[in-house]
C-alpha cells in the first residue's frame, strides 16, 4: 500500500495547535468576543426600497417625487361594518372619530396628514356660492345624522372608493408618518389603540398599508428568527449526539456555529450593512455549513480512536488534521465560490450582501473548524463511544454505514441505469425551466393567517386598493397646469388609466377642479367637469385656499403649478398583476405626450417594485452561470483537472434542474425567496461531490488502482460522514419550511430538494459515472512523497509540491469612535423683579395699542414652500371697525390670472355668530359666498390663521391664561433690538386648544410700543408648530405699525411674509367699499 503525502505546513500547524491548545482556544474566543461588541449596532431594513441600489433611476426619481409632493408610505386603518347601514351608523362613525383623534395624537404621526371622515370637509354648492364644511359638522349621534353624512359623502366623487367604500360598508383612516424610521414602534402603538377602541356591534378594524407592512415586518422577522435559529441548532445538535454518542461534539459544534453566525452578523454591523428580509436565511445556512466541517473531523477522529483505543489522542488529532484539512478547505473554497456567484450576479443590494457575507461566514466556520476545534479536542480528549470501538475492533460497521453500503451496491450494480435516470431528470429540468414564472408580492411575505394579510385582503376588497402608482405630469413653464388644454390631456390620461386591469381609482387636481366647478355652478352634476378658462382655473385654486391649509394640495401639485401628481390605486400588488399597468401607461405616455407641452413619467410604489422585480429572472440565471463557472474554475485549480471540475458540478446541475421541474409542478414562482436558491444550492451541494472525488482519489492510491475496491471502500466511511453532513444541512434548512415568512418557506423547501438531490447524485450518479468512464483524474493518480516529508522508503521518488494553491488572509479592524460633548454657554438676561409685573396688566397694554378706526394699505403676500419656491400676491387692503364687528376687504392686483378677484369678510365680536365671507371671481363675474372658517383655519392659503388676522396682534383673554416669564433684550435679525417681556399663554381647556390649533404660545412684547415682536406656537403634541417675527416697526400717523410680519411653519417648512406699504390711518374708508358691488368694481 502506498502512503499518502502530508504537507509539512499542515503537520506543523497541527502540532502548534495541539501543543498550545488553551492559548489557541483563548485567542479564538477573544476574537469572537471582540467582534460581538459590534453586534448591537446591527439594524433591520425591511423596506421594499432596500431591494434597489440607492442610485437606481427608478428609486432616485421616486424619492424625488416623494420629496416634491410630500408623499410617504402611510399606515391605513380600516373600519368595516357589513350591517344594513354599513359604517354610517352612530356607533361606527363615533369609532372613526375616536380613532382619528387617537391616531393623530401619536408622537410619530403627522396630525396634519391624517385623512378620514372625521377630518375631511364637504364641498357643496348653492345659488349663493360654495360651502366648505366638515362631514362631522353635526356630531353623528343619531341615525338621521349618520344618513345625512352618507348622502353627503356619496355625492362627493373624490372620496368614493378612496376614503369610503362605494357600498358604505368600509371607511379608512390614512395616517402619514413624521419619521419612517420609527414606523415599527408607531405600528405597535396603533395596534394597541385598536385593542381598546370603542367598537360597536358589527365593527371590525384592520390595519394595513405599506407603512404597516414595513412596521410589522421587522418584528415579524425577529419572532421568526428567534423560533427558527434555536430550532435548527437543536436539531443539528441532536444529530451529532446520536451520531457520536458524546456530549462534547454537540457543545463544540455549537461554539463553531455561534462563531460563524454571530461574527458574520457583527462584521455586517461594522460595515453598516443592514439585516434585510432575506438575511433571516443566513443564520440557518451557516448553521448547516458550520456543522458539516465538524462532522467530517469528528468522524475521522473517532474512527481512528476506535481502531486504536490506546493510542495517544493528540497524535490522533494531528493525523486527523493532516487528513481532513485538504477536503475541508476544498469544500470551503468551492462553497465560497458558489456564494460569490450570487454576489457578482445580483443587482439587488440584499442579494449581493447575502452572497458576500454568507461567504464570510463560511470562511469563519472553516477557520474555527481547523483551529478552535482541534485545540478543544486536545483539551477535552474525548474517547469514541463503546459501541463504535467495539465495531471497529471487530471490523464491523454501524447501521448508517451499512445503509450507505447498500446504496453503493445498488449504484455500482446498476451504474448505467442510474446514469439514465439522472439524464431524464436533467432533460426534464431544462424543459421545465422554460416555464418558470417570475412573480413577487410584498404582502405575500406574511403567512395568510396573519392579521396584516387579512387586513390587506379586506381593504382591497371593499375600497380602491392599498397599492399606489404615481404619474408625474410636468408642464414646460410655471402655471402651465392652468392651461385648459393641458388639463384635458391630464384627464384623458387619467381616464385611460382607469380602464386598465386592477386600477380601481385615481386622484389628481382634475378631481378637485371638477368638484369646485360643480360647487360654484349651483351644485349641478352636469357641472362636474373641468373649467375652460385659464383665469377661472387660477381663481378656483384661490377660492379653495380661502379656508384651507397652505399645503393642502401638496400631494397633487407643486408650488408653481407646473408639476402635478396623479395617484392611481390598485387592488393587487404582485408583479404579474401590475407589470402590464406600468408597461401600458409607459406606452400611452410615449405615444400621446410626444411633441407636447407636457411630459409624464410613472413612479410610485408599484413602479419601483416593478423595476426591482422585472430583472429577477435574468439575474437568477446569470447568477447560476457565474456560480457554476466559479465552482468549476476553483475545482479545476484544486484538482488540477478540467474534467474533474466537470464531474464536480454534475450533481449540483442535476439538483438545480430537478428543482426547476418541482417549482413548475408545485406552481412555485421565481421570487425573492426562491431566486437565490441556485447559488445557495451550488455552494452547499458541491461539497458532497468534492468530498467524493477527493476521497476516491485517496482510496485509489491506497488500493493500488483497484477500481472495484476503491468504490466499495468509499461508502462505509466517507459515505457515512456525508450522510451525516446531508442530514445536518437538510434538516437545518428543513426548519425554514416551518417559517412564517413565506419567501423563506419556499426557499427552504427548494433548497432541501436541491441538497437532497446533490447528495444522492454525489453518492450514486458520480460513482456510477466514475465506474463507467474511469476518468483519468482518478486513475492517473501516482503515489507521491513530498521532499518536505520524511517517509519510510528512502528510495521513493516524490516531486516537490511547490505550488501554493491556497492563500487566505483575514484582516479584522476594530474602530473605536469617541464622541465629544459640545457645551454651549448661554447668556442670561438681567434679573428683574418679576413680582412687579402683573400678566393681565401687560395683556391690557397690548390690547390697548391703537390700530386706528380704519386703515388702507398695500399688502404683498410672499408665500414660500419648503423647497424655496415662491408665490407673490399683491393686494390693496381696507379695514374698518364698527360697533360690534370688523370689516376687511382685499382687492387682488397681481398675478394677472387672479387680478380683479376680491375677498370680503365681516368679523363679528359675538363668538357664537359665524363670520360672513364672500369671494368675487372675475372669470365668473359672480360674487360667491363661502363658508365661515374656523379660528384655526389658514387665511387665504397663508400660514396666518383667521384668528391671527382677526386679532391683529391683540390677545383674547377668554381663550388663554397668561404668565410673565422673563424680561430680556430681543435681537431680531436684519432689524432692531427690543427691550421686551417674554410671556406665555396657555389655552384654558382642550376644546379651545383644538380650535386654535396650538397648546401653548410664548411671545415677546416690546415694552415701548407694547407690540408683540415675536411669537412661538406649539402644537397639541407639544412640538414647535410655527414662529412669528415682526420687523420694520415704525410710527405711521402716530400709530406703531409693523410693516413686515413673517410666519414660518416648522412642521411643513412653509412660510408667509406680509409686507405692508402706503399705510394710511387718516383717510376715511367709506362704508360702500365693504359691499358686493365694490367687489365687482375692484375698488
Amino acid at each position: 500500500m502506498n502512503s499518502v503525502p502530508k504537507p509539512l505546513f499542515a503537520s506543523r500547524l497541527a502540532g502548534i495547535i495541539v501543543k498550545y491548545p488553551k492559548s489557541t482556544v483563548f485567542i479564538s474566543l477573544l476574537l469572537m468576543i471582540v467582534l460581538l461588541s459590534a453586534l448591537p449596532t446591527l439594524y433591520k431594513d425591511t423596506r421594499a426600497d432596500a431591494f434597489l441600489a440607492e442610485d437606481n433611476p427608478a428609486l432616485v426619481y421616486r424619492n424625488k417625487v416623494k420629496e416634491q409632493f410630500g408623499l410617504s408610505d402611510p399606515i391605513v386603518v380600516a373600519v368595516i361594518n357589513k350591517s344594513d347601514h354599513g359604517v354610517f351608523n352612530p356607533g361606527s362613525l363615533n369609532l372613526v372619530n375616536w380613532l382619528s383623534e387617537e391616531v393623530s395624537a401619536l408622537e410619530n404621526i403627522n396630525a396634519d396628514r391624517v385623512t378620514s371622515l372625521a377630518t375631511e370637509n364637504n364641498i357643496t354648492g348653492s345659488a349663493e356660492g360654495m360651502a366648505v364644511d366638515p362631514f362631522f359638522d353635526e356630531y353623528p349621534d343619531t341615525q338621521q345624522v349618520a344618513d345625512k353624512i352618507w348622502r353627503q359623502v356619496s355625492d362627493f366623487p373624490i372620496y368614493m372608493g378612496n376614503l369610503v367604500a362605494k357600498n358604505g360598508q368600509a371607511t379608512l383612516i390614512v395616517a402619514e408618518l413624521n419619521d419612517e424610521a420609527l414606523v415599527e414602534a408607531t405600528y405597535q402603538e396603533i395596534l394597541a389603540l385598536v385593542e381598546k377602541a370603542p367598537k360597536t356591534l358589527g365593527d371590525k378594524i384592520y390595519v394595513a398599508g405599506e407603512g404597516a407592512i414595513a412596521g410589522y415586518l421587522g418584528s415579524y422577522i425577529d419572532a421568526d428568527a428567534q423560533r427558527l435559529n434555536p430550532l435548527a441548532g437543536l436539531i443539528i445538535t441532536i444529530i451529532i449526539l446520536l451520531a457520536f454518542r458524546r456530549v462534547s461534539p454537540g457543545i463544540l459544534s455549537n461554539v463553531i456555529i455561534a462563531a460563524s453566525v454571530l461574527m458574520t452578523l457583527s462584521i455586517m454591523a461594522l460595515n453598516d450593512v443592514a439585516f434585510f428580509v432575506i438575511t433571516n436565511a443566513l443564520p440557518v445556512i451557516l448553521i448547516g455549513i458550520s456543522v458539516a466541517d465538524s462532522i467530517h473531523i469528528y468522524s475521522h477522529y473517532f474512527e481512528l480512536q476506535a481502531k486504536s483505543p490506546n493510542r495517544d489522542k493528540k497524535e490522533i488529532i494531528v493525523e486527523t488534521f493532516e487528513e481532513m484539512w485538504r477536503p475541508i478547505t476544498l469544500t470551503t473554497l468551492t462553497t465560497i465560490a458558489g456564494f460569490l456567484g450570487l454576489y457578482f450576479a445580483a443587482y439587488m443590494p440584499p442579494f449581493k450582501y447575502f452572497g458576500l457575507f454568507t461567504a464570510v461566514g463560511v470562511a469563519i466556520a472553516w477557520l474555527y473548524s481547523l483551529v478552535f476545534l482541534p485545540a478543544s479536542l486536545a483539551i477535552i480528549q474525548p474517547s469514541a463511544s463503546k459501541g463504535m470501538t467495539k465495531l471497529a475492533q471487530n471490523n464491523q460497521v454501524d447501521k448508517l454505514s451499512k445503509m450507505m453500503m447498500s446504496l453503493g451496491k445498488v449504484t455500482l450494480g446498476n451504474a448505467r441505469m442510474v446514469i439514465a435516470i439522472f439524464m431524464v431528470i436533467i432533460v426534464s429540468g431544462i424543459y421545465a425551466a422554460t416555464f418558470l414564472t417570475v412573480n413577487e408580492d410584498r404582502i405575500a411575505t406574511f403567512h395568510p393567517s396573519e392579521p396584516i394579510f387579512k387586513a390587506d385582503t379586506a381593504i382591497n376588497k371593499f375600497l380602491n386598493g392599498t397599492y399606489n402608482l404615481d404619474i408625474v405630469i410636468e408642464a414646460n413653464e410655471n402655471e402651465g397646469l392652468f392651461e385648459p388644454v393641458n388639463l384635458q390631456k391630464m384627464q384623458a390620461l387619467q381616464n385611460y388609466a382607469l380602464t386598465l386591469t386592477n386600477v380601481q381609482g385615481a386622484t389628481s387636481i382634475i378631481d378637485y377642479l371638477k368638484q369646485m366647478n360643480r360647487s360654484l355652478n349651483g351644485g349641478s352634476k352636469a357641472s362636474y367637469q373641468l373649467p375652460q378658462q385659464k383665469e377661472l382655473i387660477a381663481q378656483y385654486f384661490l377660492i379653495y385656499s380661502a379656508s384651507s391649509d397652505p399645503t393642502d394640495f401638496e400631494e397633487e401639485v407643486d408650488y408653481d403649478y407646473r408639476v402635478a401628481n396623479m395617484r392611481l390605486n390598485l387592488n393587487k400588488g404582485s408583479y404579474q398583476d401590475t407589470k402590464d399597468v406600468v408597461l401600458q401607461l409607459e406606452a400611452y405616455i410615449k405615444e400621446n405626450f410626444k411633441n407636447s407641452d407636457l411630459t409624464a413619467m410613472v413612479s410610485g410604489r408599484v413602479t419601483v417594485n416593478y423595476h426591482w422585480i422585472k430583472d429577477l429572472g435574468e439575474s437568477h440565471f446569470v447568477g447560476l452561470g457565474i456560480s457554476l463557472f466559479l465552482v468549476w474554475a476553483v475545482s479545476a485549480l484544486l484538482f488540477g483537472s478540467l474534467s474533474a471540475a466537470i464531474f464536480a458540478i454534475i450533481p449540483v446541475m442535476s439538483s438545480i434542474l430537478l428543482v426547476y421541474a418541482t417549482m413548475v409542478i408545485l406552481k412555485i414562482n421565481l421570487g425573492i425567496g426562491t431566486s437565490m436558491f441556485a447559488s445557495v444550492a451550488i455552494g452547499l451541494g458541491v461539497d458532497f461531490a468534492i468530498h467524493t472525488i477527493d476521497r476516491l482519489k485517496s482510496l485509489y492510491r491506497k488500493t493500488n488502482g483497484d477500481w472495484d475496491k476503491t468504490l466499495a471502500d468509499f461508502y462505509p466511511s466517507t459515505g457515512r460522514a456525508l450522510f451525516l453532513n446531508y442530514l445536518a444541512i437538510a434538516l437545518g434548512f428543513g426548519v425554514l419550511i416551518s417559517s412564517k415568512v413565506v419567501p423563506l418557506t419556499n426557499f427552504g423547501t427548494i433548497v432541501v430538494i436541491a441538497v437532497t438531490t446533490s447528495f444522492l447524485a454525489s453518492l450514486s450518479l458520480l460513482p456510477a459515472l466514475i465506474k463507467v468512464f474511469k476518468p483519468r483524474f482518478i486513475s492517473d493518480v501516482i503515489p507521491e512523497v513530498s521532499t518536505d516529508v520524511a517517509t519510510n522508503d528512502p528510495n521513493s521518488k516524490q516531486p516537490v509540491m511547490a505550488r501554493k494553491w491556497l492563500r487566505i488572509s483575514s484582516i479584522i479592524v476594530a474602530v473605536a469612535t469617541l464622541g465629544g460633548l459640545a457645551i454651549t454657554n448661554q447668556g442670561h438676561a438681567a434679573i428683574i423683579d418679576m413680582n412687579t409685573l402683573e400678566p393681565m396688566a401687560v395683556v391690557a397694554n397690548i390690547n390697548a395699542v391703537d390700530d386706528g378706526e380704519y386703515v388702507s394699505r398695500d399688502l404683498v403676500m410672499t408665500l414660500k414652500d419648503k423647497r424655496g419656491k415662491v408665490r407673490v400676491r399683491e393686494t390693496k387692503a381696507y379695514r374698518k371697525h364698527y360697533e360690534n364687528e370688523k370689516r376687511t376687504i382685499l382687492f387682488y392686483r397681481k398675478p394677472t390670472n387672479v387680478k380683479g378677484t376680491s375677498f370680503l369678510t365681516f368679523d363679528y365680536q359675538d363668538a357664537k355668530k359665524d363670520d360672513d365671507q364672500w369671494l368675487y371671481l372675475p372669470a365668473l363675474r359672480k360674487v360667491r359666498r363661502i363658508s365661515a372658517s374656523d379660528r384655526g383655519d389658514y387665511f387665504l392659503g397663508t400660514d396666518f390663521t383667521y384668528e391671527d388676522m382677526k386679532l391683529e396682534g391683540k390677545l383674547d383673554v377668554t381663550d388663554l391664561d397668561f404668565t410673565v416669564l422673563n424680561a430680556e433684550t430681543l435681537n431680531i435679525v436684519d432689524d432692531n433690538s427690543y427691550q421686551s417681556l417674554l410671556m406665555s399663554g396657555t389655552p384654558k381647556n382642550t376644546t379651545i386648544a383644538k380650535e386654535l390649533g396650538y397648546s401653548r404660545t410664548e411671545f415677546w412684547v416690546d415694552t415701548k410700543s407694547w407690540l408683540i415682536i415675536k411669537a412661538k406656537y406649539w402644537d397639541l403634541k407639544g412640538k414647535l408648530l410655527k414662529t412669528l417675527v415682526s420687523r420694520d416697526i415704525r410710527l405711521v400717523d402716530d400709530i406703531y405699525t409693523r410693516h413686515e410680519m413673517t410666519m414660518k411653519n416648522s412642521k411643513t417648512g412653509h412660510q408667509t411674509t406680509f409686507s405692508f406699504s402706503h399705510v394710511n390711518y387718516k383717510t376715511l374708508v367709506k362704508d360702500s367699499l365693504f359691499s358686493k358691488r365694490a367687489m365687482k368694481q375692484g375698488k
